[in-house]
């Protein structure tokens, strides 16, 4: 998945300041691209702008539940579910580009009012998570730190279709 590296190591301020940090990224590459731009694949079988859009919408919306349940719940069970899974009960693929990054940028603005509180040791909550394998223990910190570097990860693919895109010769898209 594009080079995605979910459990590097990032301190709690690394962590908020990404997450905080990533939208407002994505706001800036996607700034005043024609709609074409932002839903056509820059390549057959590639995402468009607006597929890594809604896969990070579903991973957000996945992962922020989780964060919050284990923030709000005393040593909760969680039964796991892929975002890849979850993006199919939802519209976002189909959603315009524009209004699907504010919601999810006003999402990122909710999500960061709980674990940014939090004292040190609050990162450390627990919840036992079941349905994929053997259940596991995660901790706000590790889902927290995987939403960041995942997002990471997707920010930079971002970056990559829209300079490719801008450095194609007309009339050819390079992949």
């Amino acid at each position: 998945m594009y080079g995605a590296v979910y459990d590097a190591e990032l301190t709690i301020d690394q962590v908020l300041t990404a997450l905080a940090g990533q939208p407002k990224e994505i706001v800036a590459l996607t700034a005043d691209l024609a709609r074409t731009r932002l839903h056509d694949p820059p390549s057959r079988g590639a995402w468009s702008l607006n597929d890594v859009l809604a896969h990070l919408r579903s991973c957000s919306d996945v992962w922020g539940k989780y964060i919050a349940t284990i923030i709000a719940e005393d040593r909760p069970t969680i039964r796991a579910m892929n975002p890849t899974t979850w993006i199919k009960s939802t519209s976002y693929p189909e959603l315009e580009f524009a209004p699907s990054l504010r919601a999810f940028t006003k999402q990122r603005g909710e999500l960061l009012a709980l674990p940014r509180p939090l004292p040190k040791a609050g990162w450390s909550r627990i919840a036992t998570v079941t349905g994929a394998g053997k259940p596991r223990e995660r901790t706000v910190m590790e889902y927290a730190r995987w939403l960041a570097n995942q997002e990471r990860s997707h920010v930079k693919h971002i970056g990559r279709i829209v300079t490719s895109r801008r450095t194609a010769r007309p009339g050819r898209i390079r992949p």
